[in-house]
């Protein structure tokens, strides 16, 4: 028995255009995974350097006299604490020569468990790129926010 023409004409059109849909989805898929590890990406360089730099901060308090760390470093670039050498740090260093969006810091310092001892926390935040801020949910805010915090002892 002959199929008639009727029957089978379009079957190869609905083919390629099933054909394309998948492809298309695939296409899709792979735009969101690039989109995804650029974001990740980001955040990872920011990180690496929001570490360097506290730990550039850290060290330089490490070797400072005990009794002149609290005066000189205690900062809060939002609240107008600023010590002295925090201050030309976060100037120079934060906001001058880092790729930091937005860059605020924090640097907490306490007495530690025994005698000329101190308890540092230092906290920076930052904008994520590409982040919308006015309007969003506390979650949409926690997410466009990088912050790098890193407490230790300094005897």
């Amino acid at each position: 028995m002959k199929k008639s023409t009727r029957a089978v004409r379009g079957y190869v059109l609905l083919e390629a255009l099933v054909a394309l849909l998948i492809f298309s989805l695939g296409l899709l898929g792979m735009i969101g995974f690039q989109a995804a590890s650029t974001r990740i990406a980001s955040d990872s360089r920011f990180r690496t350097e929001a570490a360097m730099l506290v730990d550039e901060l850290i060290s330089k308090m490490s070797v400072d006299q005990r009794s002149t760390v609290a005066a000189k470093y205690a900062y809060d670039s939002v609240s107008g604490v600023k010590g002295s050498a925090s201050d030309a740090w976060f100037t120079d260093r934060v906001v001058g020569a880092s790729k930091l969006p937005n860059a605020t810091a924090k640097v907490d310092i306490g007495n530690g468990w025994a005698l000329d001892t101190l308890t540092v926390t230092v906290t920076l935040t930052w904008t994520m790129p590409g982040a919308v801020k006015t309007g969003a949910s506390a979650k949409q805010k926690e997410q466009a926010e990088g912050r790098y915090v890193t407490s230790t002892l300094l005897y």
